[in-house]
């Protein structure tokens, strides 16, 4: 139900597209969650800059995809629950944790806390770290940042358009 379109400066690799992962589940953390409510849809809607129909239309997209298999919300400190959503989970299946520019805004202390909660977690392997902030190339656009564990091995996927409007990935593929 959610289409995302752009340019792709330098696409996607296709084989990486055919990757087809079984997500066991879905938790999102906030201090302020919202619910799926329409009352929550117009106020994310109230947000979105006048004249850019194309992200009204995606939110409204996000909405019914997010209706159709809700994630699980907690509300509360990511750095203070991510020890405890982490522990406990099947080091045989990969746990990817998502962090959305969120990082950019927390102290340089609770930056060490999040990567300390990963790197424990992730001595015994199979966690990905995928982050948005800084791009490389220039401050108008956000870059993807994945680090592997258990080994800390980090790589820089690409940038992309704040927006959607463009992306410009950067490895070949790794599923």
């Amino acid at each position: 139900p959610l289409t995302l379109t752009g340019e792709e400066r330098r696409p996607v690799p296709a084989d990486l597209l055919t990757f087809s992962p079984q997500v066991r589940r879905k938790v999102g953390v906030d201090l302020s969650p919202l619910d799926l409510s329409e009352e929550s849809l117009r106020l994310l809607k109230a947000f979105v800059w006048a004249g850019h129909e194309d992200r009204l239309a995606r939110l409204d997209q996000a909405f019914a995809a997010l209706r159709g298999d809700p994630p699980e919300l907690v509300q509360g400190n990511y750095v203070e629950l991510l020890p405890e959503l982490l522990a406990g989970r099947d080091p045989e299946v990969v746990t990817v944790v998502f962090a959305s520019a969120t990082l950019a805004y927390l102290s340089d202390d609770d930056v060490s806390g999040v990567r300390s909660s990963l790197e424990a977690s992730g001595r015994s392997g199979n966690l990905v770290f995928v982050s948005t902030g800084k791009g490389r190339t220039g401050e108008r656009h956000w870059g993807l940042r994945i680090v592997y564990y258990p080994d800390a091995e980090r790589e820089f996927a690409g940038e992309a358009d704040f927006h959607g409007a463009w992306l410009d990935w950067w490895l070949s593929s790794r599923p």
